[in-house]
Order: structure tokens, then C-alpha cells, then sequence
């Protein structure tokens, strides 16, 4: 691959940085002596990539902060070793977000601490590095605040706010039953998702699997409805395997019982010794 030259360079950032003017009226005003003109172009260039980094990290700590995410973890930080049966080589993939190009969706299933919302959120963290819109939100959150909309008339704004990103992250499906008398909740969870079908992409997490979820809805045709459009066009993966968080509580229990222990046998040695 031929290696661009620093003029190449200068007009790939000017372009970068969406300066028209500058980039017509380069050639011009550039000094015309070889080793001059480079000399102004170096120094150019690294100017304008000082400014493209930091339009770059400003627009990353925009997107972050406009995705609603309370925690930022990583794909790095992720203990693929304790669950085994986890498709490592799969998850690596879907974090190149090719499938959000393409308009896919992603359901993530299993029980409660397998690290389903640990993935889908560094998932949109990779989203946000890539200055896309970004989404969190649980859905007991985000179905209470377009329920309350209804009362208010702001319906229209309210699903707005999950239909238009790029990349929607709704955690925790069923983690809070929705109650019968508000059964208007689970047709305003299949309008957001009828929205961002095929059009955008959408992340749902679960401690249950899909065919689970009439259950938690109360409605099958409209469970049926809403899984028809949401698996369509969905990379869907089950996590089977033990909490992670339950595990690290045993291993900090049997530490602490560990050191209780210790401390015991010193007391009972250090009374010996005085007797």
C-alpha cells in the first residue's frame, strides 16, 4: 500500500474537520519551493490533527453522557473464563458493531449475574467510542416513563427518545413484572420496538428466555407479534453458566470465615503461651 504524502494527509483532515474553504484554497497559498512547502504542510497537519483529537474525545464524552449509562464497562474487563460456554469468538465479533450497520438486533438471555448487561453495556460504550447515538435504559424505567406520557400527552416526544438512536440498550426485560391493570405497557414496549424494526438497532437483556416472555407481558398474541419483528433480523444469545457476582460473595464469605478463623487460633495460642 502506497504511503500518503503530508499534503494527502493535510486534506484528508481539513475534509475530517468539514473545512471546505481551507481545503480549496490549500494549493494557493502553499509555498510553491519543495522543502518550504513541506516544512508548512507538517506543521499543518499537526495542527489539524491536535484539533481532530480533540473533537474526537469531546464528541465520545458528548455521546456517553447523553446515552444515560451509569456504569462503563468493558469487553476488556469481562471474565470470559468463568463462563465457558460463552462464544467468545461471537462476542468479539459483535463488537466490531458491524451487525448495528446492517440494522440487526441483539437479544441477550440468562439467569441473573451471567453478565448480560455487563456485554450489552460495554457494547454501547463501543458505540459511543464511535460517535453513535446511544441509548440506555432498563424497561420497567423506560415503559413507567412513556406510560406516564400518556397521562400528559407527550406520547409522541416521549417514544422519541428511544426510537431515534442508533443503538438501544433496553436491560432487564421481566426483571419487574409489569401489572396487570397497566397492560398499555406492553403495547408501548411493541410500539418502540415496531419503530426501530429494520431500521435501527435495538439490544434487549433478560433473565428469561423469549418464549417466556408472554408470561411477563400478559399477552401472547402480542408477545408473538413482538418477537416475530424482533428475531426477524436478531443475533440472539443464551448465557448459561453460574452468577459471577454470587461467586465472588462465596469467595469474599470464605475469606472472611478464612481470617476469622486465623485470628481465633492466634487468641487461643497467645492464652496458651501466658498459661
Amino acid at each position: 500500500m502506497t504511503q500518503k504524502t503530508v499534503e494527502a494527509r493535510v486534506r484528508d483532515l481539513l475534509a475530517q474537520l468539514s473545512m471546505p474553504h481551507a481545503l480549496d484554497s490549500l494549493t494557493e497559498l502553499l509555498p510553491k519551493e519543495s522543502k518550504s512547502k513541506k516544512a508548512v504542510l507538517e506543521v499543518i497537519e499537526v495542527i489539524l490533527a491536535t484539533e481532530s483529537k480533540e473533537r474526537t474525545e469531546r464528541r465520545i464524552k458528548r455521546r456517553i453522557q447523553e446515552s444515560k449509562l451509569k456504569e462503563f464497562p468493558t469487553l476488556q474487563s469481562f471474565d470470559f473464563d468463568f463462563q465457558p460456554t460463552l462464544d467468545r469468538e461471537l462476542v468479539m465479533e459483535l463488537a466490531t458493531l458491524e451487525w448495528v450497520d446492517r440494522k440487526e438486533d441483539l437479544v441477550m438471555t440468562g439467569q441473573s449475574g451471567t453478565g448480560k448487561s455487563h456485554i450489552a453495556k460495554a457494547l454501547c460504550m463501543i458505540g459511543c467510542s464511535q460517535g453513535r447515538r446511544v441509548r440506555y435504559t432498563s424497561c420497567a424505567d423506560m415503559l413507567a416513563e412513556l406510560y406516564a406520557s400518556m397521562a400528559d400527552g407527550t406520547l409522541k416526544y416521549a417514544l422519541g427518545r428511544y426510537t431515534r438512536p442508533t443503538l438501544l440498550l433496553i436491560d432487564d426485560l421481566g426483571y419487574d413484572p409489569i401489572e396487570q391493570e397497566h397492560g398499555r405497557e406492553a403495547q408501548l414496549l411493541y410500539k418502540v420496538l415496531d419503530a426501530r424494526h429494520g431500521k435501527v438497532s435495538t439490544i434487549i437483556t433478560s433473565n428469561f428466555s423469549a418464549n417466556e416472555w408472554s408470561d411477563y407481558l400478559g399477552n401472547q398474541y402480542l408477545t408473538v407479534a413482538l418477537l416475530d419483528r424482533l428475531l426477524f433480523r436478531a443475533v440472539a444469545i443464551t448465557i448459561n453458566g453460574p452468577s459471577w457476582r454470587l461467586a465472588k460473595h462465596e469467595e469474599r464469605q470464605e475469606a472472611q470465615h478464612n481470617s476469622a478463623s486465623s485470628s481465633k487460633k492466634k487468641g487461643s495460642s497467645k492464652t496458651k503461651a501466658k498459661r
